[in-house]
């Protein structure tokens, strides 16, 4: 690396600056390293720390103290780049717990119910009104390209459209529509009203299905893995392999400038770092932050400024013993919220429940306050908030839920440099510029972060596949002699793969719902045939 002035600050001059030590950004370092060793890399993180979205928390636990992951967790056997880079670095996983019932609450009653497998008890109605909901889903989802969803037949119709108008056109019991408001509330952070439908199909594509986002079965869910003493490990590990001067923390960047040969990169603390190229790897609405010269292109920044962050808060509860699983539960629970302890709630606060016990067997609980709840609840005091917790756990796994040893909760909304999580939205009139404006360089500007991905975007995974695929790039112009053909190539086989998959053996669950809507039809015809009998009689 080397100094020179520039204008009157100093600079300092690199191969490639990186913006954000989140998983996306320290994987595109990683690669570059990996490719060439004598590439000069430089990382710029606005935080105090590395992780991104990830972030660990050490709590009281059974055995004395452990450490939980307060951000993104989950990975599959489905998920190739982050499953692959776990090898390199030698990370293991275990088994997301699902052995015993799990737990459903919802509809006007709000009544508790319980369920083994795959199918939520619901009414025989609601069963097929979800089943036809989903299979509509997916069947749409495959006209939409996962390159560039601007170029589906359907684009700018879909894009106009939000999910909470979708689901009142094609759902019509109130437990199938509060079982999507629920999921939605998890993956995005955000309800119905705030997604584009183009968003949500662009999103199930690349995770080959609706299904998987919000499924824990074994090689098509999400939510298959947990990393053995937490993901957040992967960014600190990759970390660990840079050099001390490779990576500036506490170094927000305020403005990128592009001269006619490199790009000039200025942070708030004054430094000036100037480099061949530049890759972006932070939330959207943060990357719109920064000031561009010349500007990023009109669609780019109409994308970047209309991907808000969604709202999500993420509880960690710690037990002395694993009791629901000694009553035969799994601790897996899906809820409108039901009732509130405080009048001036609507409902209670949660959305998604899971067994949270460590890979070193300490007890505990993982639970999410997601959408219109979650910003609710941020009007209430943190005792209010944890007395709410407590309370609606106890309703599903009784009174011994509320004798917790510690409790802990990381509100995203609050998290300086995020704004928010787990990933970005994407509003009604946004999608149409979607993979131009995240995927496509500007020039020697490049673009990472989990929601430009291809395979499983929003996830562990995506946000890796983006931070190979911009370092490719990168590589690629830089160089070129180190880059093999299947580095450029795109995600496609991976994403047929991945349908094929889903639509070529159906799930217990789907086969279930075919075989409980065979027996809806062939019960209402019997009821058609008697009543015709009887009144010919």
């Amino acid at each position: 690396m080397e100094a020179s002035s520039f204008g009157d600050a100093h600079s300092l001059n690199v191969d490639v600056v990186i913006i954000g030590a989140g998983l996306s950004g320290l994987t595109a370092a990683h690669q570059l390293w990996k490719k060439d060793p004598s590439l000069h890399v430089i990382v710029l993180e606005a935080k105090g720390r590395v992780g991104g979205r990830t972030v660990g928390q050490t709590l009281q636990a059974a055995t004395g103290t452990d450490v939980w992951d307060m951000g993104g967790q989950w990975v599959s056997s489905c998920q190739p780049h982050v499953m692959g880079l776990l090898q390199d670095l030698d990370l293991a996983t275990y088994n997301q717990y699902t052995h015993g019932k799990k737990l459903v609450q919802i509809g006007e009653d709000a009544k508790i119910r319980s369920f083994t497998g795959d199918i939520p008890t619901l009414s025989w109605l609601a069963l097929i009104d979800l089943h036809f909901f989903i299979v509509k889903i997916e069947k749409m989802m495959l006209q939409v390209p996962i390159d560039d969803p601007g170029l589906c037949e359907y684009a700018v119709e879909w894009d106009s459209v939000t999910m909470a108008t979708v689901k009142e056109r094609y759902l019509w019991t109130t437990e199938a529509k509060e079982l999507v408001d629920a999921a939605l509330r998890v993956i995005f952070g955000s309800d119905p009203a705030h997604i584009s439908l183009l968003y949500l199909l662009t999103y199930a594509r690349a995770a080959g299905g609706f299904t998987p986002l919000i499924s824990d079965k074994p090689k098509v869910g999400g939510q298959e893995f947990k990393i053995k003493g937490g993901a957040f490990q992967i960014c600190d590990h990759l970390a660990a392999l840079m050099k001390k001067q490779q990576l500036h923390l506490g170094e927000p960047v305020c403005h990128v400038e592009q001269l006619k040969d490199s790009v000039l990169v200025r942070t708030i603390k004054g430094q000036q770092y100037v480099c061949k190229r530049l890759i972006i790897a932070v939330p959207p609405q943060q990357a719109a932050r920064i000031v561009y010269e010349p500007p990023l292109p009109a669609q780019t920044m109409h994308v970047l400024q209309r991907m808000p962050a969604g709202c999500i808060t993420k509880v960690i509860i710690t037990y002395q013993h694993a009791f629901w699983r000694e009553n035969g539960y799994c601790g897996a629970v899906v809820t409108n919220g039901g009732q509130s302890v405080h009048s001036d709630c609507q409902r209670g606060p949660l959305s998604v429940v899971y067994d949270a016990t460590s890979s070193g067997g300490n007890p505990a609980l993982v639970a999410f306050i997601a959408g219109e709840q979650q910003l609710e609840y941020n009007l209430k005091t943190a005792e209010e908030r944890k007395k709410a917790v407590l309370w609606s756990l106890s309703e599903f796994f009784g009174n011994l839920a509320l004798n917790c040893i510690d409790y802990a909760e990381k509100n995203w909304n609050e998290e300086t440099y995020n704004g928010g999580g787990p990933v970005s939205v994407g509003v009604p009139g946004m999608m149409t510029h979607f993979a131009a404006a995240l995927r496509k360089p500007f020039n020697r500007i490049h673009f990472a972060g989990t929601e430009s991905a291809t395979v499983w975007c929003g996830f562990l995974n995506g946000a890796v596949q983006s931070g190979y695929r911009a370092a490719n790039e990168v590589l690629y112009n830089l160089r070129p002699q180190v880059i093999a053909a299947r580095d450029l190539e795109g995600t496609t086989y991976t994403i047929k793969h991945a349908l094929r998959t889903v639509r070529g053996r159906p799930s217990a669950w789907q086969q279930m719902m075919q075989w409980t809507v065979r027996i809806g039809f062939a019960l209402a015809a019997l009821f058609c045939v008697r009543r015709l009998t009887n009144r010919s009689l």
